[in-house]
C-alpha cells in the first residue's frame, strides 16, 4: 500500500496543537512552488528517529517544520528546526510527484526512499530497504522502483553540490514564515 502524505500532516497524532501557514513562492531551486511551516505547540511525546549511527530528536514542543514542494518535482523537502530555531536536518522524501489540487494542503505519494541532510552537512540516503521491500511485496513496479532510485541519485548529487545554498534558502524561508505564524 502506498503512503500518502499531506503538507498539514493531518495524520500526525503526536502533535496535539499546531499553527500552520502556507504560501506560494516563485523560486524553489529554480521552479515555482509552495512552502509551509508547522509550528509545533504541543505533543503527546517527543519524536526521535534512529539512523545507523545516531538518534535525532526531530519533533517536540517549540519545534517547527518547514516544507517546500514543486509541482513537477519528485521530491518533497522538510526542514526540521529546534525550539531555538537552529536547523536539525533537512529531510527529502522521494515522491511519485507532488499534487497541488488543494493549494493550502498539498499532497504526495511517498516512494519510500529518502535523503537526509544533517545540519553539519552530512548527507545520506536512507530507507533503501523500504524501497526494496515495496518492490518485493508488489507495492511498487520495477519501473517505479527504478524511477525512485534515479530521482534519489539526481537529488543526492544536487545536494552534494549545493549544500550551503540549500541551508541558506531554507533558513531564509523558515524565518519569513515564522514571522507570519
Amino acid at each position: 500500500m502506498s503512503k500518502h502524505r499531506d503538507m498539514r500532516r493531518t495524520d500526525w497524532q503526536r502533535v496535539t496543537k499546531r499553527r500552520y501557514v502556507c504560501r506560494e513562492v516563485p523560486d524553489i531551486f529554480g521552479a515555482a512552488g509552495r512552502i509551509a511551516l508547522i509550528a509545533i505547540d504541543a505533543v503527546t511525546a517527543p519524536l526521535t528517529v534512529h539512523y545507523q549511527s545516531r538518534d535525532v530528536l526531530i519533533a517536540d514542543r517549540g519545534f517547527s517544520w518547514f516544507q517546500a514542494a514543486v509541482p513537477d518535482a519528485h521530491w518533497w523537502l522538510t526542514a526540521m528546526y529546534g525550539a531555538d530555531d537552529r536547523l536539525i536536518q533537512i529531510y527529502f522524501d522521494i515522491t511519485a510527484g507532488n499534487r497541488f489540487e488543494e493549494p493550502e494542503n498539498l499532497t504526495f505519494e511517498d516512494r519510500y526512499l529518502d535523503i537526509v541532510l544533517s545540519a553539519d552537512g552530512f548527507l545520506e540516503i536512507v530507507d533503501r530497504d523500504e524501497l526494496d521491500d515495496a518492490l518485493q511485496n508488489g507495492i511498487l513496479t520495477a519501473a517505479q522502483h527504478e524511477e525512485a532510485v534515479r530521482e534519489g541519485d539526481k537529488l543526492y548529487h544536487f545536494l552534494k553540490e549545493n549544500t550551503e545554498s540549500v541551508f541558506a534558502w531554507c533558513a531564509e524561508q523558515q524565518k519569513l514564515l515564522k514571522a507570519e505564524i
